[in-house]
């Protein structure tokens, strides 16, 4: 009986390991009643899927975008994009690369006060480092980070800025919170509180900034090398966003994620695919909204200070990629100049 029993979630095993992006697709499209979303391929073991409508779990409208990448397949580089020193849109600086997708990524805020509140690195050279005291309501934003080793190896590791300069990964970026460990939805439980009103909170304290619905981007690893990016959005009747927990339970159970990080959301949350839309943007950007409360569409992208870009690595696929046209996001706002969104 024993050997039975081990067969069969010997077995079990194997269906989920192996898994394709289409049976993944089916297995998360049926949380979408009211609609079934989509899926594309952008490049081999490169796709696209997206969710509009009610989610028959979480009983609320949502708008959900997620990149899965095949990392032993797909014919990409991963660019640990900095630009915060110039902040700009997702799409231009994705448009510039010939991106075939791409993501925000970490925190890039610097504070009125002077200071950064996360650790980036790319290609070797540490672009940006924490500068606020341990004692800030935002130190915990860089308590944990994203990791390339070599050309296609991630990792995600909790830690703190003395570990992240002594690794010896060429790229770094750093985020919070860990949503899943080696396996272990932590995201479930570390929320103190939950229910109730937590207004009294500072904005960014980190009950209220997980506990709360809205925008929210994070990147997960799967036990057989499935990079996952994904993108929900909130802060409108038709996309009324998730909490930090709802993501865990999201990638844990459905995209069988056995790693996962949350990284920049709210007004920065972006998900570029070169060709899909005019600005290659497909999620619905949020700060839009607090202007007007109205609109959802793909335009009115808050220019941030870093992302995550797949890079065509062949001639080829470069060459299919110039040929889609990306235009300027017009309606881009920088919320550091703009009082009405912050």
């Amino acid at each position: 009986m024993k050997i039975i029993h081990y067969l069969f979630f010997l077995s079990l095993f194997f269906i989920i390991s192996c898994s394709s992006p289409k049976e993944m697709f089916l297995k998360v499209n049926t949380r979408f009643p009211d609609n079934p979303g989509k899926m594309e391929k952008l490049a081999k073991g490169v796709y696209w899927m997206s969710w509009l409508g009610k989610d028959s779990i979480l009983d609320r409208m949502e708008s959900i975008n997620a990149l899965v990448i095949n990392l032993d397949a797909a014919p990409v580089e991963y660019d640990f994009s900095w630009f915060n020193n110039q902040r700009s849109t997702l799409s231009h600086v994705a448009d510039s690369t010939m991106a075939i997708a791409a993501v925000n990524s970490g925190y890039f805020e610097y504070l009125e006060d002077g200071g950064y509140v996360t650790f980036h690195k790319s290609k070797g050279q540490i672009n940006q480092e924490v500068t606020i005291s341990d004692n800030h309501i935002r130190f915990w934003k860089h308590q944990s980070a994203f990791i390339l080793n070599g050309e296609k190896n991630f990792s995600m590791i909790q830690g703190n800025q003395d570990l992240y300069r002594n690794l010896a990964s060429e790229n770094i970026i750093s985020s919070a919170p860990l949503l899943i460990s080696d396996g272990i939805p932590v995201g479930k439980y570390f929320v103190k509180q939950k229910e109730g009103d937590k207004s009294h909170l500072p904005g960014e304290h980190p009950d209220r900034h997980q506990a709360g619905y809205g925008p929210r981007m994070a990147f997960a690893l799967t036990s057989n090398r499935q990079l996952i990016l994904i993108a929900v959005d909130g802060r409108s009747p038709l996309a009324q966003g998730i909490n930090a927990e709802e993501l865990t339970v999201l990638l844990y159970d459905y995209f069988k994620a056995n790693n996962a990080i949350n990284m920049d959301g709210g007004g920065s949350l972006t998900m570029f695919v070169r060709g899909a839309t005019p600005t290659g943007v497909v999620n619905y950007p949020s700060d839009q909204r607090k202007i007007n409360p109205d609109g959802f569409d793909h335009i009115g992208q808050r220019k941030i200070g870093m992302g995550l870009l797949l890079i065509p690595k062949s001639k080829s696929l470069r060459k299919k990629m110039e040929k889609k046209v990306v235009i300027s996001d017009s309606l881009a706002i920088d919320y550091i100049d703009n009082p009405k969104i912050k």
